[in-house]
């Protein structure tokens, strides 16, 4: 997994510790913004954490 990656997923199970109520949607459309995510890594966020819940 690259390092991006790492980040995002790091930035968004750290946000949802702080709140488990936030926008999940928000906060992959931010994390793969912050860190340059491309579609398939993306995706990949979706599933993990929408599609998985």
């Amino acid at each position: 997994m690259d390092k991006s990656m790492e980040n995002a997923i790091r930035f968004i199970s750290q946000e949802l510790s702080a709140n488990p109520r936030a926008n999940r949607s928000k906060l992959i459309e931010e994390a793969s913004q912050k860190f340059d995510l491309d579609p398939k890594q993306t995706e990949f966020l979706v599933n993990k954490y929408i599609l998985n819940q």
